[in-house]
């Protein structure tokens, strides 16, 4: 009903993207030629909005059509009505009074701004829409040369933010090791107390612990004596085959 009463005061924009619709659907040649396009295709109003995901019509195209669309206008002023209609004949006025006394709804007043607005439309305005009709192929081609561009740009910003991200899990795991090492014994401590405890989830912990550890030992080049400490370590808990096996998974 909305859209329909866009339609009455003169607004096109819905019959267009009926027509858009149609060569999204390569219903038309190639050298089709657009119909002129009304203004305010970049302005969506709701109604039109829910029209174009009702309908399924590709928002690229939507956008490249949108482009020779003029701005949206606001309508005429009370200065301007009342200007234009005291310039109309007499009937014409008398006319204008007994069918908005007769007829209910808005019908009669879409049909006094339809009439005003063909009346005053700028006619450059009318010449330039005129100079920017294109072609169904053009538009089909200039929505797919965007969509294109808008995965470009959309896989830029994610392997920016992909890449922000590993500088900061970086920067946060320097931090981390740069603690460790301050309490490296008590470490080692806590690692004792997680295996003695024999349960899955303290073998975890303790596992997660000594990949800390052998991290800071790569960056402090202590490997051998990193080792050293863990074959001690695997010695004395031997008998511990899951958290052996834990071990293993850890490729430590």
């Amino acid at each position: 009903m909305s859209l329909r009463s866009e339609l009455l005061r003169g607004d096109l924009r819905c019959l267009y993207l009926g027509w858009l619709l149609c060569v999204q659907c390569e219903e038309f040649a190639e050298e089709e030629l657009e119909p002129p396009v009304p203004a305010g295709l970049g302005e969506q109003s709701a109604p039109l909005h829910s029209l174009i995901e009702f309908l399924g019509i590709d928002e690229d195209l939507v956008e490249v059509a949108a482009l020779a669309s003029a701005p949206l206008n606001a309508g005429p002023s009370r200065k301007e009505l009342d200007a234009w209609i005291r310039s109309l004949p007499e009937k014409e006025k008398n006319d204008l009074l007994v069918t908005a006394a007769w007829q209910s709804g808005d019908h009669w007043r879409n049909d006094l701004l339809r009439r005003f607005r063909q009346q005053h439309e700028p006619r450059d305005s009318r010449e330039c829409r005129q100079v920017q009709r294109r072609t169904a192929g053009d538009l089909r081609a200039a929505a797919h040369a965007r969509a294109e561009e808008s995965t470009r740009l959309s896989d830029a910003k994610r392997a920016a933010e992909a890449k922000r991200q590993k500088a900061k899990a970086e920067a946060d795991r320097r931090r981390y090791l740069d603690q460790l090492e301050k309490r490296r014994e008590t470490t080692w401590n806590q690692i004792a107390a997680h295996i003695q405890k024999r349960q899955p989830n303290e073998y975890d912990k303790a596992v997660s612990l000594l990949a800390d550890l052998h991290d800071l030992a790569v960056r402090k080049q202590q490997v051998s004596e990193f080792r050293s400490a863990l074959e001690k370590l695997r010695q004395t808990h031997a008998a511990k085959e899951s958290f052996l096996r834990r071990l293993t998974k850890a490729k430590l």
